[in-house]
């Protein structure tokens, strides 16, 4: 296994669906035609909790020959508007946007992580047997991710850095049409009813691979019921699903910013069909019987 050559990386605003977004490009200095990878970023902190593992990705695909597009959705990181500006609709067109850019009968992978895998799964309308789905840790539901990031609220309110007030919660306050802040992200009902209403489901006729990489604590490592679940309808519809799981660390939520070689190696395995070298920490992988 190799390292891969040198890469090239340019970062630009571009005008798209709901404004002006950041897009960062890494490619390999020489011409390849390996394909395009798009990245959908995942909700909130995770996202910022997960820079340095995109990044290091992005990377290491690039040196195996691969296009990769890295985009900011309006109101996350570099891109124009706010938090409270975004709405789930107009981050789903922001990624078909990248979809219709992307040169037809070449390879195309979207490659979404957390609530990510929602909107690339969303976005993915149109099938095409040159486009596939990589995805890390999946977020099944729209409406169980928006409830786990509400806690972030109640957590506050119980170390007193908010008092209860005893009136409605986050969650009530945003179906009834209010913003809310929760961890210092300001939440609207444009983008929250979209979210909760998520499914992370492949239209028909969907005719490309999917790839689903898990990090687990258990010993041994294992998915999820409900992604099991998942996995099995997906593969019984004639969807073929290369699932692993195995041990690493939860890089999106940790306080302190981690990584997990092994996620980096599969994931470039699995599209580029080869892997960089690097050490392999976390324990054993486990495949999913199909």
């Amino acid at each position: 296994m190799t390292s891969g050559g040198p890469i090239m990386q340019s970062g630009m605003l571009v005008d798209g669906p709901a404004g002006r977004r950041f897009r960062l490009v890494s490619r390999p200095a020489s011409p390849s035609d390996a394909g395009t990878v798009v990245f959908v970023h995942a909700f909130a902190e995770e996202m910022n909790k997960s820079r340095r593992m995109v990044a290091r990705t992005a990377r290491a695909l690039a040196a195996h020959g691969w296009t990769v597009v890295q985009t900011d959705l309006h109101g996350c990181g570099d891109s124009a508007g706010e938090f409270r500006d975004a709405t789930w609709d107009a981050w789903c067109s922001e990624v078909r946007d990248e979809l219709v850019h992307a040169d037809r009968g070449r390879p195309l992978w979207l490659w979404g992580h957390r609530a990510g895998a929602l909107l690339a799964a969303a976005a993915a309308v149109e099938p095409r047997p040159e486009l596939h789905l990589m995805l890390w840790q999946p977020a099944l539901s729209g409406a169980q991710h928006l409830q786990q990031f509400l806690r972030l609220h109640a957590g506050a309110r119980i170390v007193g850095a908010q008092k209860h007030t005893g009136g409605p919660s986050p969650l009530q306050r945003l179906r009834a049409g209010e913003c809310v802040e929760v961890g210092g992200y300001e939440l609207a009902p444009s983008l929250t009813h979209g979210l909760e209403n998520a499914r992370l489901d492949l239209p028909a006729g969907w005719a490309g691979r999917v790839v689903w990489l898990e990090l687990s604590a258990l010993d041994p490592p294992a998915l999820p019921v409900p992604a099991a679940q998942c996995i099995a309808r997906w593969r019984q519809s004639g969807v073929e699903v290369d699932a692993q799981v195995f041990a690493g660390p939860a890089f999106w939520l940790t306080q302190e910013i981690e990584e997990c070689d092994e996620l980096l190696h599969r994931t470039v395995q699995a599209i580029a069909g080869s892997a960089p070298a690097m050490p392999r920490h976390g324990g054993t992988a486990q495949q999913v019987p199909a």
